[in-house]
């Protein structure tokens, strides 16, 4: 491609970036309009929303972390919703959103930046909001021990508190009795058994490989496996090009890496969750992104086109972005695949 082409092929990228939404991914409109209400000081909402999905998993943890989101600054005002001789369930709600709130409050605290850019103060504010969320959510489990949600949140809790390896481990045992294929629970576990915080690539891909076989044929879950090819792609990469400026090595790396193996195993994850009619699930959005992306990054252009025509120009912020911005990774393999 000559200069011409090059300066047109980057223009179609920059227009095309533009025109990528990033907001109201999943429709719930009703949630949409409680977290406001919630914002502005209407607790009751956010009460009757939870009311509403209490034997819905995957609906529950959403609008708990959206709530607790929503939230944040009123953690004393959700717990003086409890009173005495309440319903055990109306108890629960009120206790699992609280809990959540401190976590998103610690969160909000600490800032998102890397460990040592956090002061010391800062670390004591958040440990100190962290370590209060424990005892809302464990009696919220205790009221409600069918629910997988207080569990969920205590992931979030385990690795902000640093625990060990075995009380983490205690916690997903928890959660995974309760509601083995909760997706955002999948992730956080991946999360911990990854390289980078408590376990080894090899024990973040078995999880994954495990959870795509027992996983029943329709639900998303199996997208777990692109997820912890992103994280162990990203991790090399930020070793070998960020740290080392050793680009050629990575270069050999993705070669090797996605191997002919790798893709037959992500036909047949993909196969399982997408072969069987499954129904709208708040995750479909973000697992055809991580398919899509991985049969890009593998060279695999049929099966990433298949994937990215089914969103649209929905663009959610992972697996693009570790290398430039979500936006321009996107717009770029749409250009690639010959879809823009």
């Amino acid at each position: 491609m000559g200069l011409f082409g090059n300066r047109k092929k980057k223009a179609k990228i920059e227009a095309l970036a533009e025109g990528f939404v990033t907001t109201g991914l999943w429709q719930d409109p009703a949630l949409s309009a409680g977290a406001q209400a919630v914002g502005d000081g209407y607790l009751q909402a956010g009460l009757a929303l939870l009311r509403e999905c209490r034997y819905d998993h995957e609906l529950r943890v959403s609008r708990v972390g959206t709530l607790g989101d929503a939230a944040i600054g009123r953690s004393g005002e959700v717990f003086d919703l409890l009173a005495d001789g309440m319903p055990a369930e109306d108890a629960a709600d009120i206790l699992v959103w609280l809990g959540s709130t401190l976590v998103s409050e610690a969160w909000e605290i600490r800032g998102g930046g890397y460990s040592d850019t956090v002061g010391e103060d800062r670390y004591k504010l958040f440990f100190a909001s962290l370590g209060a969320a424990e005892e809302p959510l464990l009696e919220a489990a205790k009221l409600r021990p069918d629910d997988p949600t207080p569990w969920h949140e205590m992931l979030a809790y385990g690795m902000g508190m640093q625990l060990d390896r075995d009380r983490q481990d205690r916690i997903w045992a928890n959660v995974a009795q309760r509601a083995r294929f909760l997706i955002d629970a999948n992730w956080r576990r991946l999360q911990v058994l990854c390289e980078k915080w408590y376990g080894s690539h090899a024990e973040m891909f078995a999880f994954a490989r495990e959870t795509v076989a027992l996983a029943p044929n329709g639900h998303p879950v199996p997208y777990l496996l692109p997820m912890a090819h992103y994280e162990y792609v990203q991790r090399v990469y930020d070793d070998l090009v960020e740290h080392q400026d050793k680009t050629w090595e990575y270069v050999k790396f993705q070669e090797e890496h996605w191997s002919e193996a790798a893709v037959a195993e992500l036909r047949a994850a993909a196969a399982k969750w997408c072969t069987a009619a499954p129904g709208p699930h708040p995750d479909d959005l973000a697992a055809h992104h991580y398919f899509g992306w991985c049969f890009y990054e593998a060279g695999a252009h049929d099966a990433a086109r298949w994937h990215l025509e089914q969103v649209g120009n929905h663009l959610v912020a992972k697996p693009w972005g570790y290398r430039q911005s979500a936006r321009h990774e996107f717009a770029t393999a749409l250009v690639d695949l010959k879809m823009a």
